[in-house]
């Protein structure tokens, strides 16, 4: 029976079981949570907003512990919270809060403000590091338009490198990779124990403990990152220690997972600026640029670990690492043995190939209820009769990869069918619709399974079993995203070459004379582009003059008349005069108020007749 708080709340609050049974949900939980359609105390079954339903199975499977969505136009903030006797799971408690209610009653907890400003500081970090390198650069480029200097050129390069390894550097933080290491697992300890080793010689002054409860503890992820990862913060401890001090290295296990502590007694980090610990370009170092421990930060997580950082002013830093236990771990299967376990998801996935036009049938009546347009869609494409003779293909994907993981063959198939869907033009959004509706059919099947089999599963197994799934769900989506927009950007850049050629056409109509009719509007993007070009096929065909006609240009900025001012001076290095045609009144008015002179360097005709008339190319 569903019970509630007498009084009520600002908060929703809902209690559950280790199995997901809702025991207890205040009013305002139940207000915002359930749908009134069905009386089932399973929490899956009474959640009506898709989006929660989504985020909590992540904090289920581990993935986070909270999230923000918006119901009724107001942001809410909902905390997964576990609480354990003896090791074992007791009781789940999720709380739903409303941060506009939060900011107005907790004026110091106002998490916008925070927000802003860290948004504010990264962006002043990446407008310092990048800035300096440009600054270099026009400054050296504003020299050798007085005099050329080899050195100059060589120094601006250098700095120009500067400026897009900075940049790089953000990127590798800010977007994921798809061509990653394998995962593999690993010896924890084992690793350390080799890292510290590559610090020998600063250990010197550093008194080093090592507390390895469990030396065979094994991890799973992308090895060379994560080592990366704990070099990176053994080296900012001991950076950190300039005149010694004591370094502990602890690595212990339990129920949660497997955990690394990293503490140093050093300078330690003020309060205000933990919060600030792995954005992109804060460091707290004189000559730091601010991304390796973003990179720390980023490698954790993308390996499904979390951090955890606490400092004291001249007291010391503790980072704190936590990684989830292999699958199949004894303990962590609750008793289960690896063989039994792995014979149990071979079984299930057999039952799925075996099955994949009935699951896919049962998905595709959903489809026709609930999405119709999609099928609609898919019978156009002619994909339609490809599910109704092959079976959906990412449940095809997961019924392959439950037993054994194939991160390589999952990426392929999901380039072949994202390459696919970008050359028929099909709807990213409408993809991840197709995906997500998937995801349910194939839980649906999973249950039925093991109903049918009466195989049973503890709460332990059913988060593994559950990572598991979604992980495989969510790496094709990924993996399609990435490989879908990548395939778009690249044709997008090609389209723009074509038009970035055709755009330029310089005609020659005589010996050494050349026409270059500019129609259309013109961006600073273009107007460098036509500078590039016009300079090459000039020097290519080794031509004298050059009629420049922009009557067909209906309007140019300010900015872009004086980047086409200045290829005349380029034009003009290449010994090459320049005659510019077409000029209307609006042309006219910016040049007048640019300052923009005609001299010698360029000759004005009012049209491409007159022009033509004047080199004798024809007459009247």
């Amino acid at each position: 029976m569903i019970t509630s708080t007498a009084n009520e709340q600002l908060y929703g609050l809902i209690e559950l079981n280790p199995d997901g049974m809702i025991l207890k949900a205040n009013s305002e939980g139940k207000r915002l949570l359930f749908s009134d359609d069905t009386e089932t105390n399973y929490l899956f079954n009474r959640i009506k907003n898709n989006e929660i339903k989504t985020k909590l199975h992540e904090c289920f499977m581990g993935k986070s512990n909270e999230f923000m969505v918006t119901m009724e136009s107001q942001p809410y903030f909902f905390l997964f919270h576990r609480t354990f006797v003896e090791q074992k799971l007791e009781k789940i408690y999720i709380y739903m809060m409303n941060v506009t209610q939060l900011q107005n009653s907790h004026e110091q907890n106002n998490w916008n403000s925070h927000l802003l400003s860290s948004v504010g500081e990264m962006a002043a970090g990446i407008a310092h590091e990048v800035r300096n390198p440009l600054t270099s650069v026009k400054g050296f480029l504003q020299l050798m338009d007085q005099t050329y200097n080899e050195e100059y050129s060589k120094i601006a390069q250098s700095e120009l490198d500067r400026a897009i390894h900075i940049l790089n550097d953000l990127m590798s933080v800010s977007k994921p990779e798809f061509i990653q290491e394998k995962q593999i697992r690993f010896n924890v300890c084992a690793e350390l124990e080799s890292i510290l080793l590559l610090f020998q010689n600063q250990l010197y002054s550093i008194n080093l403990t090592k507390k390895f409860q469990n030396e065979n503890s094994i991890i799973s992820g992308r090895k060379d990152q994560i080592k990366k990862a704990l070099f990176n913060l053994i080296k900012n401890a001991i950076e950190a220690m300039p005149e010694g001090g004591s370094l502990i290295v602890e690595q212990f296990e339990d129920f949660h997972g497997i955990h690394i502590n990293i503490t140093d007694s050093g300078v330690g980090i003020p309060k205000d600026k933990l919060r600030l610990l792995g954005t992109p370009f804060f460091t707290l170092k004189q000559d730091g640029k601010g991304m390796g421990l973003a990179q720390v930060f980023n490698a954790i997580q993308s390996n499904h670990g979390t951090i955890s950082v606490t400092s004291e002013e001249r007291k010391g830093t503790t980072f704190s690492l936590t990684f989830s236990k292999p699958k199949f771990s004894e303990s962590y299967l609750g008793g289960h043995s690896m063989v039994q376990a792995i014979s149990i998801e071979a079984e299930l996935s057999n039952h799925m190939r075996h099955n994949i036009l009935e699951i896919t049938a049962v998905w595709l009546d959903y489809m026709k209820k609930h999405k119709s347009h999609l099928v609609a869609i898919l019978r156009d494409n002619g994909e339609l009769t490809y599910y109704q003779e092959h079976g959906n293909p990412l449940m095809q994907i997961v019924a392959d990869n439950i037993a054994e993981l194939k991160t390589e063959a999952i990426m392929d198939l999901a380039k072949g069918r994202s390459i696919v869907s970008a050359k028929t033009e099909f709807p990213i959004h409408l993809a991840w619709e197709l995906f997500q509706s998937t995801r349910g059919i194939v839980w649906n099947a999973i249950r039925e399974f093991y109903f049918k089999s009466k195989n049973s599963l503890n709460t332990d197994e059913l988060f593994a079993l559950e990572r598991n799934v979604n992980n495989i769900i969510d790496l094709y989506i990924d993996s399609y995203t990435a490989y879908y927009v990548n395939y778009k950007e690249e044709l997008l850049k090609a389209h723009r070459a074509t038009v970035d050629e055709l755009s330029v056409p310089i005609i020659p109509i005589a010996p050494r004379v050349c026409i270059l009719p500019i129609v259309g509007n013109v961006d600073t993007y273009r107007a460098k582009k036509i500078r590039e070009k016009t300079l090459f096929r000039i020097s290519q065909l080794k031509a004298q003059k050059l009629i420049i006609d922009i009557s067909g240009v209906p309007f140019v900025d300010t900015a872009v008349v004086n980047h086409l001012f200045k290829i005349v001076k380029g034009i003009k290095l290449l010994g090459c005069s320049t005659i510019l045609t077409g000029i209307g009144p609006e042309i006219a008015d910016t040049m007048i108020e640019l300052g923009v002179e005609i001299d010698s360097e360029l000759v004005t005709k009012s049209n491409l007749q007159q022009a033509l008339q004047d080199i004798k190319i024809f007459t009247a």
